[in-house]
């Protein structure tokens, strides 16, 4: 199977459009919320699905992650997530073949070297791992209705 920046663009959002989904659940008297308390807050937790994909994708492009949020800026969780979001897709559709086949050197952050596409593959992953985490939040703040873990 061919993979090119449209496959991963459509993999990424299967998985985002949940992710945002379940942040919007989140009513922001509750971005303190934890589930233990060696737990990221409901808001960090966001935040860090959010901007790490962002840097991955950006640095599987040879692109240096642009800084869409200051920490004190008082933003609601959806809007990250859309500002994130929209960049993220801007930057996987900047990768042409021969950028996806670059290799890309990790070997202080993760003591390898890969080539990009298996680097936007270990962000889509690492979206999914949290978002599992998010599921549990959103469900112990009392939601029921849950949507599914990917949207087509």
């Amino acid at each position: 199977m061919r993979r090119d920046n449209v496959y991963y663009k459509e993999d990424f959002l299967s998985h985002r459009k949940v992710t945002k989904e379940l942040a919007e659940k989140i009513d922001k008297k509750n971005y303190g919320y934890r589930p233990t308390d060696t737990s990221m807050t409901a808001e960090e937790l966001v935040t860090h699905m959010l901007s790490s994909f962002h840097q991955f994708a950006c640095m599987a492009a040879g692109q240096e992650p642009e800084k869409l949020h200051e920490g004190t800026e008082d933003v609601s969780l959806n809007e990250l997530a859309d500002r994130y979001t929209e960049a993220s897709v801007k930057v996987i559709e900047s990768m042409d073949e021969e950028t996806l086949e670059q290799t890309v050197d990790l070997t202080e952050m993760m003591g390898t070297k890969l080539p990009a596409w298996r680097l936007l593959e270990i962000a889509i992953d690492h979206e999914i791992n949290h978002k599992g985490n998010l599921f549990v939040y959103v469900r112990e703040l009392g939601y029921n209705q849950l949507p599914m873990y990917v949207k087509m």
